[in-house]
């Protein structure tokens, strides 16, 4: 896959990941350098931590310097703790930004500079420190002062019409478990509504009779598959071929039954469903949770015009370092036989629970799991061998994809 195509890029851009425009997003962040500065608020503990890592340690102070040397929008090092600093006592607002630490990282990602420094483990494990921090406010009640009608608001007009889409013609009280005549529409807080579950019969089971189907896992957009996915690959350069050893983790387990197979690739956008659910019967054999990077971008996209939107360019880069989750199935289809389904974080979107146990047994379209805080991509891979005739209306890529559609048939 060479970038995105034009609809897809739409999609991101519709579906949360990407500014509206370049004057939006300077809007947003000079208002909230004005606001930090008026504020003049201490660090809180694991913003201090990361400013301490930085100045003493000669290779990260190093690399958070050059990474800003040519920056437009965040402008120093300073500036960029500043930001989140603030930014751990909010909660994202419906409008025309991407999820908010990625809009003030999204500059120093694509210079070489940062593409070092965020590959650091001790930096990523403090960004993780971060983003629990920030996890414990949205899961609060003060987290809800965004669930209104306001503009912004996640209940306003605007937002809820994004929500709905795709759902021909359902209203969001009838896509989604909610009351609106409570306070907050019955949710307890800002990741109680971002996990937030169908009512019954939305989305219900394609085909659930016809055992040789495949169901799609999440409420995603198709994003790229590549069959005859090599063991090893050199994801770095342009066209991000998967590596299979990397993407599962060097498993010998489960993971090397995989080598030569198929992925299948999608994204979840901002405003839609973001619970998992099983493509396949069987049962689960294997749940890893993988650390990883938050903030790395593909290194043959470096450097590239930011109107390229190079990080979403990268998602089949990031599937080999990125946080994620694999839970592997074994399915009750022998044409089938192992697969896995993988949760792959995206910036701060990282925060993946599974909601099934080893030893368990699942029905196609049985939930899996989900992704907390905000959305994020995933991938479905499959044995070499097994040949899958895929609904090709669900393999464009930018095409919407309903979950537990019935999107290939094992022939």
């Amino acid at each position: 896959m060479s970038g995105p195509n034009a609809k897809l890029t739409e999609q991101f851009r519709r579906g949360g990941w990407l500014p509206a425009n370049r004057d939006v997003l300077d809007r947003w962040v000079n208002g909230k350098v004005k606001q930090g500065r008026k504020a003049r608020a201490a660090l809180l503990p694991p913003i201090q931590e990361l400013k301490d890592m930085i100045e003493n340690d000669g290779d990260m102070y190093m690399g958070f310097n050059r990474m800003f040397e040519n920056a437009t929008v965040v402008k120093d090092y300073n500036e960029l703790l500043m930001l989140m600093n603030g930014l751990l006592g909010e909660a994202p607002y419906y409008g025309d930004l991407g999820p908010p630490f990625y809009m003030i990282l999204a500059e120093p990602m694509n210079t070489d500079a940062g593409f070092t420094a965020f590959l650091a483990d001790k930096l990523n494990a403090q960004f993780k420190k971060i983003f629990d921090t920030w996890a414990v406010y949205l899961v609060s009640s003060d987290s809800t002062s965004v669930l209104n009608d306001e503009p912004g608001g996640w209940f306003s007009q605007e937002a809820i019409s994004a929500m709905e889409v795709g759902f021909d013609g359902l209203t969001f009280a009838q896509i989604f478990a909610c009351d609106p005549c409570k306070p907050s529409w019955g949710y307890t807080s800002w990741d109680d509504f971002f996990v937030r579950t169908l009512n019954p019969g939305v989305r219900a089971l394609e085909l659930p009779k016809v055992p040789n189907v495949i169901n799609a896992a999440c409420e995603s957009v198709f994003y790229n598959m590549q069959q005859d996915a090599k063991e090893t690959d050199q994801f770095w350069i342009k066209g991000e071929p998967y590596s299979l050893r990397h993407v599962l983790n060097d498993d010998q387990e489960y993971g090397a039954q995989l080598y030569g197979g198929t992925v299948f690739q999608g994204f979840l956008q901002v405003t839609g469903y973001h619970r998992w659910h099983s493509p396949v019967e069987g049962v689960i054999k294997k749940i890893v949770t993988v650390p990883g990077t938050y903030f790395v971008q593909s290194p043959a996209l470096l450097n590239s015009p930011s109107g390229d939107n190079p990080y979403i360019q990268s998602l089949a880069f990031i599937t080999s370092i990125t946080s994620r989750m694999l839970i592997f199935i074994k399915s009750s289809n022998p044409a089938i036989g192992l697969m896995c389904f993988i949760a792959i974080g995206m910036t701060e979107v990282s925060t993946c629970e599974a909601t099934v146990r080893v030893g368990q047994r699942v029905k196609r379209g049985d939930e899996l799991g989900m992704f907390h805080f905000g959305g994020s991509s995933h991938c479905l891979v499959f044995r070499p061998g097994v040949n899958i005739s895929w609904e090709g209306a669900y393999t464009d890529p930018g095409a919407l994809v309903k979950v537990r559609a019935a999107i290939g048939v094992v022939c």
